[in-house]
Parts: C-alpha cells; sequence; structure tokens
C-alpha cells in the first residue's frame, strides 16, 4: 500500500519531488524509472519541453489538414501546384503519406523519429516537385511557389525534429512541481 502524498503548491506529490531529486521518503522505497515511457513523462514535465512538444503537435495537425486535402481532393491540388489533373493518383499517394506522419506523431509518446521521418517525406515532395519542373505541361510559376512551400515546412519540421532529439532525457533534470496529470496547475512555474 502505497502512502498518502502531500501536494506541493505546483500539483507534484512530496514523492515526486524527492524522487525526482534522487532521494526517497522515509518509509516508501525509490521510485525507479523502468521504461522509456517514464522517461517521457519525466521529460515533458521540464517546462522549456512543452514549447517542443506543442511544435510537433501543431506540425501533427498541419500534417493531417494538408494529407486530408490532397487525398480528398486530388485534382484541385494538382491544378494548385501546377500540375496536371491527370497526377491525382500521385497527390492522392503523397496525402495519404502526410496523413500516416500525422497521426504517428500525434500518436508517440516521444516524436523524435516520426518528424525526422517526416523531413523524409518532405524530400520525397521536393523530389517529385523538381521532376515535374521537367515536365512541359506544368505551370512553373505555382510549382515554384510550391516547392518554397515545402521548403519552408521541411525547416520547420527539422528545427522540431532537431529541438526532441537534443532534449536530455535524464532524471535528474526534470522539474519536480510540474504537473504530472491533465487538470493541474500550470508547469510554467519557477524550479525553485
Amino acid at each position: 500500500m502505497q502512502p498518502v502524498m502531500k501536494r506541493e503548491p505546483g500539483g507534484a506529490s512530496e514523492i515526486t519531488r524527492t524522487s525526482a531529486a534522487g532521494m526517497t521518503v522515509k518509509g516508501t522505497t525509490r521510485a525507479n524509472v523502468r521504461s522509456s515511457a517514464d522517461y517521457v513523462e519525466l521529460k515533458y514535465r521540464k517546462p522549456e519541453n512543452l514549447v517542443a512538444g506543442k511544435f510537433a503537435t501543431g506540425l501533427a495537425f498541419f500534417s493531417l489538414g494538408l494529407g486530408l486535402a490532397e487525398a480528398l481532393m486530388p485534382k484541385m491540388m494538382a491544378n494548385a501546384i501546377g500540375v496536371d489533373e491527370e497526377e491525382s493518383t500521385t497527390i492522392r499517394l503523397l496525402g495519404l503519406r502526410e496523413i500516416g506522419h500525422g497521426l504517428s506523431i500525434l500518436m508517440s509518446q516521444k516524436p523524435t523519429a516520426q518528424l525526422w521521418a517526416r523531413v523524409g517525406g518532405d524530400a520525397l515532395d521536393l523530389t517529385y516537385l523538381g521532376y515535374k519542373m521537367t515536365d512541359d505541361n506544368s505551370n512553373k510559376t505555382r510549382l515554384a511557389i510550391a516547392t518554397g512551400a515545402v521548403l519552408g515546412a521541411t525547416a520547420m519540421d527539422a528545427m522540431c525534429a532537431k529541438m526532441l532529439s537534443s532534449q536530455d532525457w535524464t532524471v535528474d533534470k526534470v522539474n519536480p512541481k510540474a504537473p504530472t496529470n491533465v487538470g493541474q496547475p500550470s508547469a510554467r512555474q519557477p524550479l525553485m
């Protein structure tokens, strides 16, 4: 049976605070980090890591929106980027890939690999757009605008993936006053 936990003003229990500091509370055993999910929870309790997590979620929703547009309206998207409507099957496949990236980012506790995969998907998009630049039937102006947009999205994806890759996942770097459950106070509280 676990002891009754006193709550700190920031929402963390005394057991969480002392465990994060590497100590144990009298009468309890030390809380061990048993899996990557435990590291994930500790990582996202750091206030600076909340930004990277929200950035990844925003990119996931962007990916879902773009993918749905490409999958459901491939002819309109083909016209918008300046390629023939006959390319609708390719556009639809690119949209399904975008949807897959968005869902995998949203379902992951640590979406670093998923964001790097999205960067790879952007490289596929850029390759496709570059190939279509050589086509005489394509609108070069629209293709150039679409290429610029994909380059911007690639830069955002790479920046977010780099942010997540550089995060420290060690237990001693956590904010013990940060909330661990939905509905608790904001994690934007000082570490003292």
